[in-house]
């Protein structure tokens, strides 16, 4: 993948997590008694589960750091 694409994936990855964390502390902080009913807290739900693969995928593909060697 070319190098430009992927850092804008990057920072598309970083937005896009970003703001699902920020939804999903205000979503584990609700406090309202017909949460499981909700639609929109359901889709929240989904989404989570989906930016979950994706941050999971998205692990695998990122080149492993080089390994430290300590010589003397």
């Amino acid at each position: 993948m070319p190098e430009e694409f992927r850092s804008e994936l990057d920072e598309i990855m970083r937005d896009l997590l970003t703001s699902a964390q920020e939804l999903a502390f205000e979503y584990s902080t609700l406090d309202c008694s017909k949460i499981l009913d909700c639609p929109l807290a359901q889709k929240s739900k989904e989404l989570f589960k989906c930016i979950k693969r994706l941050n999971e995928v998205a692990k695998r593909l990122a080149p492993r750091p080089a390994q430290v060697t300590y010589t003397r």
